[in-house]
């Protein structure tokens, strides 16, 4: 699927779009606001400054996707692989990344405000300057990760 036919199956009201290859396709901006995506492949995928607000991303491939200044309030990606993605300014608030990967993912900047990162791999993802409040890294693999700088003025919350 191209970025044509995804905008103009939204625009008609289609939402659920799970198991599309979208891998490569630029989408920046595109707004897909609750949008279903269970299982897509969307590696190497250009979203920067999409709204994917409330969409279902659960084990979708986003592995070394640009999400710069995206928007996933409250979305879900359950056992999504972000690995090696730019989210960079992303707003991650509200958002279940529970058993996500997120190894060396790039989330410089980004708001992670009552996110759920419940047994996520986050090894050697750079949360430099994030803003780090009330999430749940229960089980998380956080070795290696880069905090310098990190907002962590709220509370991080761990069995």
């Amino acid at each position: 699927m191209n970025a044509d036919e995804l905008n103009r199956r939204y625009a008609a009201g289609e939402r659920d779009f799970s198991f599309v290859n979208l891998r490569g396709v630029n989408l920046s901006e595109v707004n897909l606001q609750g949008a279903i995506l269970w299982g897509a492949d969307l590696a190497r995928t250009n979203l920067t400054a999409a709204n994917l607000r409330q969409a279902h991303l659960s084990s979708a491939n986003l592995t070394s996707a640009i999400l710069w200044r995206a928007n996933l309030t409250q979305a879900t990606l359950h056992k999504a692989n972000l690995s090696r993605s730019i989210l960079i300014k992303a707003n991650l608030s509200e958002v279940d990344l529970s058993e996500a990967v997120l190894v060396k993912a790039d989330l410089r900047l980004a708001q992670l405000v009552r996110t759920k990162l419940t047994k996520a791999k986050l090894k050697g993802a750079d949360l430099r300057y994030a803003e780090i409040r009330l999430v749940d890294i229960s089980g998380a693999d956080l070795s290696q990760t880069i905090l310098n700088e990190a907002n962590l003025s709220g509370d991080l919350l761990a069995n």
